[in-house]
């Protein structure tokens, strides 16, 4: 026996079989590490809790403050600040403006001629005025210009001649004129019948608006 001393003895196995088996206990053992590693691992993080899991231990009872990040940001509407009344009276309306009163209309005619041929034209002029202290609305289209034999009216514009002239104010004393062409023919109401030269001979001219008549003016036909 002693021949052996300091020698290595081999079994009957090759050596290649030795080095595998090992390579495979290496590789159980580092197996076991990784394993102890990941469970120390596992139990460390269970103490941390996540969003989920703390949303899920809320009772029903419970209320909890949203963060900041789930908070829905909504838009800034300024209050519209409200009217304050206030104590200023209301302007006074201004009075209605009505139709001048017959009584308080003022008429004046005028001829262009005292005398003119038969069945000549005679520019007349109309002045109408009001006397009242507030203002009224005369309608100049209704003025009339009438020639009278005695208590028969032979004339008038009203009858066949187109109204001229228009709505005004009239007030404090203020007038307004009107022109009308007298023709010198006879005439009728709507302007019906023949119409015919008048005779020669002294007429009176005078003005009318409704109920309101001037003061007559001679006018002698020849």
């Amino acid at each position: 026996m002693q021949g052996f001393k300091g020698k290595f003895v081999k079994g009957s196995e090759p050596e290649s079989v030795y080095w595998k088996r090992r390579a495979i206990v290496a590789a159980a053992v580092l197996a076991v590490v990784l394993v102890i590693v990941l469970g120390l691992s596992a139990l460390g993080g269970g103490d941390e809790e996540s969003p989920q899991g703390t949303e899920a231990a809320a009772t029903a009872g419970e209320w909890e403050a949203p963060s900041p990040t789930s908070t829905i940001q909504r838009p800034y509407i300024p209050e519209t600040p409200t009217a304050e009344p206030t104590s200023e009276s209301p302007s006074p309306t201004e009075p209605e403006v009505v139709a001048c009163e017959p009584g308080e209309l003022m008429l004046q005619v005028v001829a262009a001629f005292d005398e003119v041929r038969s069945g000549a034209q005679v520019p007349v002029s109309v002045l109408v005025a009001s006397s009242a202290d507030t203002p009224c609305l005369a309608d100049l289209k209704q003025v009339a210009v009438e020639l009278a034999s005695g208590k028969d009216v032979v004339y008038s514009s009203a009858h066949c001649e187109t109204p001229k002239g228009e709505e005004v104010e009239l007030s404090g004393g203020q007038g307004q004129t009107v022109e009308i062409t007298v023709d010198g023919l006879a005439s009728e109401a709507a302007c019906e019948g023949a119409r015919r030269e008048l005779p020669a001979g002294d007429y009176e001219l005078t003005a009318r608006l409704g109920d309101a008549v001037s003061s007559p003016t001679a006018l002698k036909l020849t």
